[in-house]
């Protein structure tokens, strides 16, 4: 899937751009003046007060939440809160 979703960066959502090859994509963060290279970004979660759900991945990709969620590989660092 290319150009369908969005990240969170500096709480705010950056849109992917292009194709995703493996585990890697490219993020358009023009509207993000101060985004640095080593930024954290976040794929799925909470950032401020912006979020971006496995629900909302699902519908963007036309799949179900759980099947967004397990095809995380293992490479992907996660961080639980709460």
């Amino acid at each position: 899937n290319s150009n369908r979703g969005d990240v969170l960066l500096h709480g705010r959502r950056a849109p992917i751009r292009g194709r995703i090859c493996m585990d890697q994509f490219m993020v358009d963060v023009t509207d993000i003046p101060q985004a640095r290279v080593g930024d954290e970004v976040v794929l799925l979660g909470k950032q401020g007060a912006e979020e971006i759900t496995a629900d909302e991945i699902a519908a963007r990709t036309g799949t179900i939440a759980y099947e967004t969620v397990s095809a995380l590989t293992e490479r992907l660092p996660r961080r639980y809160a709460g």
